[in-house]
C-alpha cells in the first residue's frame, strides 16, 4: 500500500510539474525590443546624466536592461529604481550597469520573453533636475517626449524568429 500511494504521489507530481512547464512554454515566448532614447543636450560643467531602463510586469517583478552611473552612491537618486529593483537586488543592476556617457541618443536592442508588460526610464543629473517615464509595451512604436531631462523615450516589440 505505501508503494503504491507514494507511486500515486509522485505520478501526479510528474503530472503538475509537465502542465506548468508546458503551460509557461506556452506564455513565455521570444521577442526583440527596440529602445530609442534622446536627453536633452547639457552645458559642459554639468556632469553627464545617469539612468536606469528596466521591464516591470503585473505581478510586481522586475528586470534591470541597463544602468549607466558614474559612482554607486548615485543610485540611490534614481528612487524609484532604487525602491523597485536595486535596493533588494544590487547583484542584478550592477550585471547591466556602464559608465555615463556624454552621448545624448542610445540605442537598444534587447531578446526578452513575453511576460513583461511595461517599460520605464528614469534619468537624473547631478544637483539636477529628475525624470521618470514609463508605458506598456505594444508591437507599434510607442514614443513619450519628456518635460526636463528626456527628449523622447521610445520602445518598440518585435517578433522573433
Amino acid at each position: 500500500m505505501k508503494i503504491s500511494s507514494t507511486f500515486c504521489l509522485t505520478l501526479l507530481c510528474g503530472i503538475l510539474f509537465i502542465n506548468e512547464s508546458s503551460a509557461n512554454t506556452k506564455t513565455s515566448t521570444k521577442q526583440q525590443l527596440v529602445v530609442q532614447i534622446e536627453l536633452t543636450s547639457f552645458l559642459k560643467k554639468h556632469q553627464n546624466p545617469y539612468f536606469a531602463l528596466w521591464l516591470s510586469n503585473k505581478n510586481k517583478e522586475y528586470k534591470t536592461l541597463v544602468v549607466l552611473r558614474e559612482k554607486v552612491k548615485w543610485l540611490r537618486d534614481l528612487k524609484k529604481f532604487w525602491r523597485n529593483i536595486a535596493r533588494e537586488n544590487r547583484s542584478e543592476s550592477d550585471a547591466v550597469t556602464g559608465a555615463t556617457s556624454n552621448n545624448k541618443k542610445f540605442n537598444y536592442l534587447y531578446e526578452i520573453e513575453s511576460v513583461w508588460q511595461d517599460i520605464s526610464l528614469e534619468v537624473v543629473r547631478e544637483n539636477g533636475s529628475r525624470e521618470l517615464i514609463y508605458f506598456p509595451l505594444s508591437s507599434k512604436t510607442e514614443c513619450m517626449k519628456g518635460k526636463i531631462e528626456i527628449v523622447s523615450f521610445c520602445a518598440q516589440l518585435v517578433m522573433s524568429d
